[in-house]
């Protein structure tokens, strides 16, 4: 074997290593996403209280396609690879022509992939902010205003998350804040 063989052959190796690992970390960083992007709505920011969940079914649906065409890559893969071997056996190196398809799915994962993270961020970015903006307002001042029986009119000023009331003279009140 020469030197130009023996380097064509360790590029081809390299190729393979390379594409096994995209084709594996694609998969792994998509179901990870998948399954986070659910716990985050089941968790977190449940859909009665999310906002943009346009963003959350884009990212799931960016996830399911990068997931689908990863496999399908490893089918036509292993197809290619076979038919491959099959032409050696019968001697026929130079009809083994390499496969247009592949590198497209692998083109539109590498697209999808990052498109689907950054649909998933935003969205979790954008819930996270509603939800801790909701948690000041409920912290914010507010007055009660109330009139006793002599028409005299006590005013109570607090906040919803250390509000505390209660009436010295008459022992039955109800109080609701919205």
């Amino acid at each position: 074997m020469t030197d130009k063989e023996q380097y064509i052959k360790d590029l081809f190796e390299d190729l393979k290593y390379s594409l096994s690992k995209f084709d594996s970390q694609s998969l792994a960083i998509s179901s990870g996403a998948l399954g986070l992007a659910l716990t985050f709505i089941k968790e977190i920011a449940p859909f009665a209280q999310s906002k943009f969940i346009l963003f959350f079914y884009i990212s799931l649906g960016l996830f399911i396609m990068t997931l689908t065409l990863g496999f399908i890559g490893h089918y036509l893969s292993l197809r290619q690879i076979s038919k491959s071997i099959e032409k050696v056996e019968r001697d026929k190196i130079s009809e083994i022509k390499p496969d247009k398809v592949i590198p497209k799915l692998n083109l539109i994962i590498a697209v999808s992939l990052p498109l689907g993270i950054l649909f998933l961020v935003l969205y979790c970015v954008i819930n996270i902010e509603s939800i801790r903006n909701k948690g000041e307002e409920s912290s914010k001042k507010i007055n009660i205003e109330k009139e006793n029986h002599n028409g005299e009119k006590i005013s109570i000023e607090g906040s919803l998350n250390e509000f505390k009331y209660t009436d010295t003279i008459n022992k039955k009140i109800t109080i609701k804040i919205k």
